[in-house]
């Protein structure tokens, strides 16, 4: 009866309570996530690893110092276990940054090594159980021994009993061949390398002459053009003189102003003339003026001198005051003096008027008259025009026309003008390379040039034509590169420079045009009396 009761209180129960079925997410994790012991180190700094599986870790680090999201990185994972610190590198990625300073980083490259390791150590770590040292280091590297699959094709139990050795003798030949060149090649090395001396550094160079213009003016007619091959005297190209106009334009400009010059030079000339004639008379009137005058004033020096002795003989009876004597006397001295001044002024006056026609009129402060000065500038505005009526018709004779000729058999190499161009004098026209003389330039360093001598043969090779020509050394600069082009000064340069210069001259054969390389095999002449004498030996037998 209580079982039955028991029932029916339960059945009543589960009727009037509802039933709530809670269903919650399934974990997304596909590894186990372990709390175990791991140091991280990453960009040189080392952190403990919260916690982390094989998926990824996740760092506590400084909050000033946090890796951006999503940015890659490069994690040393060190796990120790039994006294054993195995480190693991894995490439990671940055998921999730929290603000307590936690950082969340996903594994993205993981080798197969890592992965197993780390998958062992969270199997044993989950399931508890113990591992010995050796079967984790087997884990970590083991090494594998790989066995061919494929039989033997040769295989020792079937081989014959006897066969020719072939393979031996074919390389027992190879390697008697092989050393034979090797040793062959490294003979003539260092015969080359002790006996003579190889400078790459050399080209064909030729004598060059730059072409000036003549005049100023205006290129007409070019007859050759670069690449051309012209002979001594031969025209190529004719100018323009616009020098000649300009200066004819001028010069006849001068003529004109000269001439207008004059005329009114000539003018003035027959004005002054007048003026002199006016002049000549004014000075006879004013001579006779002073002549009046003259006889005036001796008549008041007369009266002076009466006054005078009239003023003694009362003051000598006491009628008068001696200052009215002294003032009397006075006034006879002005009359003399006045009268002395114009005497000299009369004799000036006839001076002038015996002069002639350089006659000229004295106002009080200056002459007045320019007689002889008009004369002489006619003279020299007459002598000016002489000369310009010359030039004139010495550049209306003169041609406008002015040719250019080649002063030495050569090429052309350059040319900086064209037909219609203006040139002014001194500019480039034509740069011409000499034809016949060209010789070869070789640069060596300082050490290189003392090994050398003056006359002694070389072996010249064209890289660009594949063939030898025998040439002589003719000189030796060892100061060319010494020289600065500026200044025109001595200036100090590296020992490893190629600051010398030798000249060599073909023997026989002709050599290319300007501009090809060439490698250069010197005797090399050494200073030292035992290699001197080696080579000496080696050249007689």
């Amino acid at each position: 009866m209580a079982h039955c009761l028991q029932n029916i209180g339960v059945d009543t129960f589960w009727e009037s309570a509802p039933v709530e079925i809670i269903h919650e997410r399934p974990s997304q994790r596909l590894h186990y996530r372990v709390t175990a012991p791991m140091r991280v180190t990453l960009d040189g700094a080392t952190f403990d690893a919260v916690d982390w599986g094989l998926g990824g870790c996740r760092l506590r680090m400084p909050e000033n110092d946090l890796p951006e999201k999503g940015s890659e990185h490069t994690l040393f994972c060190t796990l120790p276990f039994q006294g054993f610190n195995i480190t693991l590198k894995a490439e990671a990625s940055v998921v999730r940054c929290e603000t307590s300073g936690d950082i969340a980083f996903r594994f993205t490259q993981l080798g197969e090594r890592e992965n197993a390791l780390m998958q062992h150590f969270i199997e044993d770590l989950v399931r508890g159980k113990m591992t010995d040292v050796a079967d984790t280091i087997v884990r970590i590297d083991t090494p594998v021994t790989p066995v061919p699959t494929k039989p033997d094709p040769n295989p020792v139990d079937v081989m014959p009993v006897r066969r020719w050795p072939i393979k031996q003798i074919v390389m027992t030949l190879f390697y008697f061949a092989l050393g034979a060149f090797v040793f062959g090649y490294v003979g003539v090395y260092i015969f080359a390398t002790l006996f003579r001396l190889e400078v790459p550094s050399a080209v064909v160079a030729a004598e060059r002459i730059t072409l000036t213009a003549p005049v100023t003016g205006m290129v007409t007619d070019t007859s050759v053009r670069p690449g051309d091959t012209v002979r001594a005297g031969e025209l190529i190209a004719t100018l323009k003189d616009t020098g000649v106009e300009t200066d004819l334009r001028r010069a006849q400009a001068v003529l004109a102003s000269t001439i207008a010059e004059l005329a009114e030079t000539q003018t003035l000339l027959v004005e002054e003339k007048r003026k002199a004639e006016g002049y000549a008379l004014v000075a006879r009137n004013n001579v006779r003026q002073a002549e009046s005058q003259l006889v005036g004033m001796k008549l008041a020096k007369e009266n002076a001198a009466l006054k005078v002795e009239r003023m003694r003989d009362l003051s000598a009876k006491g009628l008068v005051r001696a200052d009215d004597v002294e003032a009397a006397a006075l006034e006879l001295e002005s009359v003399i003096s006045d009268l002395e001044r114009k005497k000299i002024h009369i004799t000036e006056l006839k001076e002038l008027i015996a002069g002639g026609d350089s006659i000229r009129l004295f106002t009080g402060n200056a002459f007045a008259g320019r007689l002889a000065e008009m004369d002489a500038r006619v003279a020299r505005l007459r002598a000016e025009k002489a000369h310009q009526e010359t030039v004139v018709a010495s550049l209306q004779a003169k041609s406008t026309t002015r040719t250019v000729t080649a002063p030495v058999s050569g090429r052309l190499i350059e040319t900086t003008q064209v037909a219609g161009a203006a040139i002014k004098q001194g500019e480039p026209l034509y740069i011409l390379e000499e034809v016949g003389a060209e010789t070869v330039q070789a640069f060596l360093t300082q050490e290189e040039v003392l090994q050398v001598r003056t006359g002694t043969p070389a072996r010249l090779y064209l890289p660009a034509e594949g063939r030898w020509i025998e040439a002589e050394v003719s000189a030796i600069d060892r100061t060319a590169g010494f020289v600065d082009e500026v200044s025109e000064t001595y200036r100090f340069r590296a020992p490893d420079a190629r600051s010398a210069k030798v000249e060599l001259t073909p023997v026989g054969e002709a050599l290319p045009l300007s501009g090809t390389p060439v490698v250069v095999y010197f005797e090399r002449h050494r200073n030292n009396l035992v290699w001197r004498t080696t080579q000496q030996l080696l050249e007689a037998f």
